[in-house]
C-alpha cells in the first residue's frame, strides 16, 4: 500500500516536469507576485483602521483597482507584442513595489485612489505579460502549453492562499513594515525577471537579423485568427466572470443566511476547498482533458461553473453546498485553462499579447460590473434568482461551444 502511494505521488509530480528552465522562472514570478498582490485584499482594513477613513471612502478607493485592472490587462498584452513580455513583467513588478512604498507616504483619498488604480494596472499587466513570457518558452504542442497555463493558475492560487496565511501571522507588526517588505522583495523579483528575459530578447533580435540577411529562414507557425471563436470565448469569459464575481458578494451573504449557525466558518471551509482543489487538481485535470475538443471543453467548464451555482438552490444540507463547490471548482479549472489556451492559439503569432490582453480586460470588466449587478438582484429578487441565471449562463455557454466546436 505504501509503495503504491509513493508511486502515485511520483506520477503526480512528474506532470510538473519536462518544461524549459525559464518556464519555471515564470511560475516562481507568478507565485511571489500573487503572494504580494494578496495584500490588496487587506487594504480596506488598512484604510479604516490605520488611515481612519470611513467604509464608503474605503470602498471608493478599492473600486479604483478594478478600473486599473481593466486597462492593465489590455496594456500588458499590447506592450508585450511590441516589446519582450519579460521586460513588461519586470517593469510591472518594479512599479508594484513602488506602489506599496508610496502607501507609506500618502493618506489623502485622491492619492490613495490613484495609487490603487496604478496597482490594478501593474498587477493585471504583469499577469498578462508573465503568461506570454512563460508560454513563449514552451513548445508548440497542445500538451505543453496547457500544462504551462494550468501551472500558472496553480501558482497564482497557491500564492493567494499563502498570502492569507502570511498576512494572518504578520498582521500585528503593522502595515508599514508589510509595505516595506513587499516593495523590497518586488524590486528583487523585478531585477531577476529583467535578467532572465535578456536571452529571450537577444533570441528575438537574432531571429530578425537572420530573416533579414539570410536567404533561407525558418518561419514560425502562424494561426489564422477566427473572429467568431474570439467573440465566443470573450463573451463566455465575460458572463462566467459575472458568476465568479458573486463569490466576493452575494455568495458569501447567501451561505451565511442559509447556515447562520456556521456563519463565517462555512465560507472559510468553502473557499479553502476551492483553493485546495485548484492547487492539487489543476495540472492533473488539465492533463486528462487535453485530448478533447478545446472549444467544447470551454463550454463544459462554463456549464459546470453555472451548474455548481445552480445546485445552491437545492442546498438542504451543507453537504450539498460542498458538492456545489466541488462542481463549480472543476468547472473553474477546465474553463479558464481552455479559454486562455484558445485565446492564445486563435490569434496570430504577433498578436498573442493583444489577444490575452483582451481576455484579461474582459474578465476584469466582469469582475467590476458583476458585484453591483449581483447585489441589486439579490436585494430585489433574492439569491435563488442569481443561481438560476448562473445556471442559464452555464447552459448557454455549453450550447454555444457545441455549435462553434467545428472551428477548433
Amino acid at each position: 500500500m505504501q509503495n503504491h502511494l509513493i508511486y502515485l505521488i511520483k506520477i503526480y509530480f512528474l506532470k510538473y516536469r519536462g518544461l524549459s528552465r525559464l518556464c519555471y522562472f515564470g511560475f516562481i514570478f507568478s507565485l511571489f507576485e500573487s503572494i504580494f498582490i494578496g495584500i490588496y485584499y487587506y487594504l480596506p482594513i488598512y484604510f479604516i483602521d490605520f488611515v481612519h477613513l470611513d467604509l464608503t471612502s474605503s470602498g471608493l478607493i478599492i473600486s479604483c483597482y478594478g478600473i486599473g485592472a481593466i486597462l492593465g490587462g489590455f496594456a500588458g498584452g499590447k506592450l508585450s507584442d511590441a516589446w519582450a513580455p519579460g521586460i513588461v513583467s519586470a517593469v510591472c513588478l518594479f512599479l508594484q513595489g513602488i506602489v506599496y512604498l508610496v502607501f507609506l507616504k500618502i493618506q489623502a483619498i485622491i492619492f490613495l485612489m490613484i495609487n490603487v488604480f496604478v496597482l490594478g494596472i501593474v498587477s493585471y499587466g504583469f499577469i498578462t505579460a508573465n503568461h506570454l513570457f512563460t508560454l513563449s518558452y514552451s513548445s508548440d504542442s497542445d500538451n505543453e502549453r496547457l500544462k504551462v497555463i494550468n501551472i500558472l493558475s496553480m501558482t497564482s492560487n497557491l500564492g493567494l492562499g499563502l498570502s492569507a496565511i502570511i498576512m494572518g501571522e504578520i498582521y500585528e507588526i503593522g502595515f508599514h513594515y508589510i509595505f516595506l517588505l513587499a516593495g523590497f522583495i518586488l524590486f528583487i523579483l523585478s531585477f531577476v525577471s529583467f535578467i532572465s528575459c535578456r536571452s529571450h530578447s537577444l533570441e528575438n533580435f537574432s531571429g530578425v537579423y537572420n530573416k533579414k540577411f539570410t536567404v533561407k529562414t525558418t518561419k514560425l507557425p502562424t494561426h489564422k485568427a477566427n473572429h467568431q471563436v474570439a467573440v465566443l470565448i470573450l463573451s463566455s469569459v465575460f458572463f462566467i466572470g459575472l458568476i465568479i464575481s458573486q463569490l466576493s458578494t452575494t455568495y458569501s451573504t447567501y451561505i451565511r443566511e442559509i447556515y447562520p449557525e456556521q456563519g463565517i466558518k462555512a465560507i472559510t471551509i468553502l473557499f479553502a476547498l476551492n483553493s485546495l482543489m485548484v492547487v492539487v487538481l489543476g495540472v492533473p485535470l488539465g492533463d486528462c482533458i487535453k485530448k478533447f475538443n478545446k472549444i467544447m471543453m470551454v463550454g463544459i467548464g462554463g456549464f459546470f461553473i453555472g451548474c455548481g451555482m445552480f445546485i445552491l438552490i437545492f442546498a438542504s444540507s451543507f453537504i450539498m453546498v460542498v458538492l456545489a463547490c466541488v462542481v463549480y471548482t472543476i468547472g473553474e479549472i477546465i474553463f479558464f485553462s481552455m479559454a486562455q489556451y484558445v485565446c492564445y492559439q486563435n490569434s496570430s503569432s504577433n498578436k498573442r499579447g493583444t489577444s490575452l490582453g483582451l481576455y484579461r480586460m474582459v474578465y476584469a470588466s466582469s469582475r467590476v460590473i458583476g458585484p453591483a449587478i449581483g447585489a441589486a438582484t439579490y436585494a430585489k429578487y433574492g439569491g435563488e434568482c442569481i443561481w438560476i441565471v448562473s445556471g442559464i449562463i452555464g447552459v448557454s455557454c455549453l450550447i454555444s461551444a457545441n455549435y462553434f466546436k467545428k472551428f477548433n
